[in-house]
């Protein structure tokens, strides 16, 4: 794992706040910068649990962890350990709260929810192609949440990226290899679990005939297969090694490889999603700003060295992975 130790001093942070760049400050997309802001995150998220009720979550402005605090005795906390402290109404409890009785709404496709640490709300996003009883649905619980959730209203259509890929196929559909992990010393293909849905062997690259081993989908959206050409490199295509599995974070600078679309970038806007897919019900998904296509499902995030998910779906504006963390927990893995 990454160093507990601060990257940047007080002084560093403060002038980063303002939106004055720091002297021989990492760049986005540099390897400085993955580590800086993964730094970030994991002294944000000792302090958060540290300070309990008394946070509203926390999110990254740039290298800076922002933390949000419901005091001034928490704002004192955060800054004594040299990161930015906001004021906001809601703690983090109140918005789980609210967040919880949306995901006891079911049968509302092209709809999704999630907290947003920025805004201090859980916010409602309903695109255009869902239906007027699930438009109606949606946001009628979330009016009865008061200011603790805002909606916004999206155009295009949520679709699960599962086409036209090159990477790994079989006779149903074609996606693309998220990670190469191991139960011990036994090789692994982790992918979509829409896509591992489709059943049958796959096969891609130097694999040949793999086994569908777990499935999991709608809920999560994790599928593991089996690697009978002996185990892979834990890398990206690109030569990126992957050593480590992180937290997605708002505001964090992520890159995503597809069969389709190849490389790219963009910034996670939205962490823990409830995402309703036509198909189902996605839970604990990450939103990001980078551009993904058919074929693309299963492929990875990551930012740096450290591995942050695989890709169910999503439009034009935004694609949605599911947490690498959750996929190791649930399967018992790890990185190869």
């Amino acid at each position: 794992m990454i160093s507990k130790k601060a990257l940047v001093g007080v002084a560093a942070l403060a002038v980063s706040a303002l939106g004055v760049p720091a002297a021989n400050a990492a760049q986005p997309g540099t390897a400085e910068f993955a580590q800086a802001q993964s730094t970030a995150i994991n002294q944000a998220e000792q302090v958060s649990d540290a300070l309990g009720t008394s946070t509203g979550g926390y999110y990254l402005d740039g290298t800076t962890a922002v933390v949000t605090v419901l005091d001034s005795a928490a704002a004192k906390a955060v800054q004594s350990h040299g990161l930015v402290a906001r004021t906001v109404k809601h703690s983090l409890a109140t918005l789980n709260s609210a967040k919880a009785s949306l995901d006891a709404i079911t049968d509302v496709p092209q709809t999704a929810w999630g907290i947003d640490p920025v805004s201090n709300q859980v916010v409602v996003t309903i695109y255009d192609a869902a239906s007027k009883a699930s438009r109606d649905k949606v946001t009628a619980a979330a009016q009865r949440l008061g200011d603790t959730a805002r909606i916004e209203h999206q155009t295009g259509r949520l679709e699960l990226h599962i086409a036209d890929g090159d990477a790994i196929r079989n006779s149903q559909g074609r996606c693309s290899l998220g990670f190469n992990v191991k139960q011990g010393s036994t090789p692994y293909l982790l992918t979509a679990g829409h896509c591992t849905n489709l059943g049958g062997t796959w096969s891609g690259g130097d694999v040949t005939g793999a086994r569908i081993v777990h499935s999991d989908c709608p809920g999560a959206d994790s599928g593991l297969l089996t690697r009978p050409n002996g185990t892979g490199p834990g890398r990206i295509n690109t030569g990126q090694a992957i050593t480590s599995a992180g937290k997605p974070t708002v505001g964090q600078r992520m890159q995503k490889q597809g069969s389709t679309t190849g490389g790219g970038s963009g910034q996670i806007t939205s962490v823990d999603q409830t995402v309703n897919f036509d198909v189902g019900v996605l839970r604990h998904e990450f939103g990001t700003t980078a551009h993904t296509d058919h074929g693309d499902s299963g492929g990875p995030a990551y930012s740096g060295s450290v591995g942050l998910g695989t890709l169910s779906g999503g439009n034009t504006t935004v694609s949605y992975f599911y947490p690498l963390q959750l996929e190791l927990q649930s399967y018992g893995l790890t990185l190869a």
